[in-house]
C-alpha cells in the first residue's frame, strides 16, 4: 500500500505539472536557453588560442635573456594567441597534466647562447590530435622563420622540436554544461518542493492529508519521484543540446545518472525543510531565490572554485550544489569515476539526510 501512495503522490504531481504550460515552458526552457545563451557568448569569443610558454632561459636573478624575449614577443605580434605565461621552475609534466594544457612551447635554458653557436633548439610540446594543431604548429613555425631571419638571415639557426602531448583541454562551454545540468535539477528541485508545499498549506491540502494514510515520509518521496522524472528529461534535453550544437563530447557513465538522479533527492529535500517555515506563496519565491541564487554563484557553476577566494572556496565546500557541479564534470567530462564517486557519495548522504528532515519538521496538524 505504501508504494502505491507514494506512486499516486507522484502522479498528482506530474498531472498538475502537465496542465500548467507556463511551468513546463520554464522548466524546460530556462536552462536551455542559459546554455544556448551563454554557450554561444563564449562561443564567439574563443578567436584566439592558448598557447602555453615557458622560458627557462633566465639568469640568476629571474631575468630572461633578450633573445628569449624577442622570440615571446614575436608570439605576441601575432595576435593568434593568448599566451599564458609559466614560471620556469615548474614541472612541465605536472602543469600539463593539472592545468590540461594542450601545447606549451619551452625555451630551454642556454638558449641564447646556443643560439650563438648556430644550434639553438626551442621545444614544442602539443596535442596533434586536436584540430587546431597544424595551424597551431604552423603559426609557430613562421614565427621561427622570422626570429631567425632577424638574427641572422640564417633560415636553421633555430630550430623546432615537436613532441606529442595528450591532453584534456577544457572549453568554457564543456566547463559550463555539467554546471547547467546541476543547476537545472537544483532549481526545479527547491521551487517545486517550496512552492507546492506552500500552495498545499494555503489551501488546506495538507491539514486534510493528515486524515489520510498517507505518512510524511510517503509524501515526500512521492513528490522526489516526480522531481527526478523531471530532472532527467532536463539533463537529457541540455546533454543533446550540448552534444548537438556545441560538440562537446560527453562520457557515457553510470556516475552521471547516479549523480543527476542523487541531485534529485538532495535539492526536494532542502526545499521540504524550507517549506516548513514559509507561510504564503510570495515568501516561498523569496525563500526559494534566497537560497538558490547566491549557491548558483558559489559553487562554480559558472566559473572554477581555483579562481575565487580562499573564503569563498571554503564556503563553497559546504554546498551541495559544489559536489554536484563537480561530480557532473568528473563523469561526463574528465572521465574521472573515483572523483566522481566522491561526489556522489556527498551528495547522496546529504540527500538522505534532508529526506529524513523533511519528514521530522513537517507537521500537517500545525499547518
Amino acid at each position: 500500500m505504501g508504494s502505491y501512495r507514494i506512486y499516486t503522490i507522484f502522479i498528482s504531481h506530474l498531472k498538475t505539472w502537465w496542465r500548467s504550460r507556463t511551468t513546463i515552458f520554464w522548466t524546460l526552457a530556462f536552462p536551455i536557453l542559459l546554455m544556448v545563451l551563454f554557450g554561444g557568448i563564449f562561443s564567439l569569443q574563443e578567436n584566439k588560442l592558448d598557447l602555453y610558454v615557458q622560458n627557462q632561459d633566465v639568469d640568476s636573478s629571474g631575468t630572461p635573456s633578450p633573445l628569449s624575449l624577442t622570440f615571446v614577443k614575436a608570439l605576441e605580434s601575432t595576435n593568434a594567441f593568448n599566451l599564458r605565461i609559466v614560471d620556469p621552475d615548474e614541472d612541465i609534466a605536472k602543469e600539463i597534466d593539472e592545468r590540461r594544457i594542450p601545447r606549451i612551447l619551452i625555451i630551454p635554458l642556454g638558449f641564447e647562447e646556443e643560439v650563438s653557436t648556430g644550434d639553438g633548439t626551442l621545444l614544442f610540446k602539443l596535442d596533434r590530435s586536436q584540430a587546431s594543431a597544424l595551424t597551431v604548429l604552423g603559426i609557430v613555425d613562421a614565427v621561427v622563420a622570422e626570429v631567425n631571419s632577424k638574427v641572422s638571415n640564417a633560415p636553421k639557426l633555430i630550430s623546432l622540436t615537436q613532441e606529442n602531448i595528450v591532453s584534456s583541454e577544457l572549453r568554457f562551454i564543456d566547463f559550463f554544461m555539467p554546471g547547467v545540468v546541476a543547476l537545472s535539477i537544483m532549481s526545479t528541485g527547491m521551487f517545486g518542493a517550496i512552492g507546492t508545499n506552500t500552495k498545499y498549506r494555503q489551501n488546506k491540502v495538507l491539514r486534510k492529508l493528515a486524515t489520510t494514510p498517507l505518512s510524511k515520509l510517503e509524501w515526500i518521496l512521492g513528490m522526489i519521484l516526480f522531481q527526478m522524472i523531471i530532472a532527467l528529461i532536463s539533463a537529457g534535453l541540455i546533454v543533446a543540446i550540448g552534444i548537438t550544437i556545441f560538440n562537446i563530447q560527453v562520457r557515457p557513465d553510470f556516475f552521471a545518472l547516479a549523480i543527476i538522479i542523487s541531485g534529485a533527492l538532495v535539492f526536494p529535500g532542502i526545499g521540504m525543510v524550507v517549506a516548513r517555515f514559509v507561510k504564503d506563496e510570495e515568501a516561498a519565491d523569496a525563500a526559494g531565490n534566497a537560497i538558490t541564487f547566491p549557491m548558483m554563484f558559489l559553487s562554480g557553476t559558472f566559473f572554477p572554485l581555483e579562481i575565487m577566494p580562499d573564503i569563498l572556496q571554503n564556503i563553497a565546500r559546504v554546498l551541495p550544489l559544489t559536489y554536484m557541479n563537480e561530480g557532473l564534470r568528473d563523469a561526463m567530462i574528465f572521465g574521472r569515476p573515483e572523483g566522481a564517486l566522491l561526489n556522489m557519495t556527498v551528495i547522496l548522504v546529504l540527500g538522505a539526510a534532508f529526506i529524513i528532515l523533511g519528514s521530522l519538521v513537517t507537521s500537517w496538524r500545525e499547518d
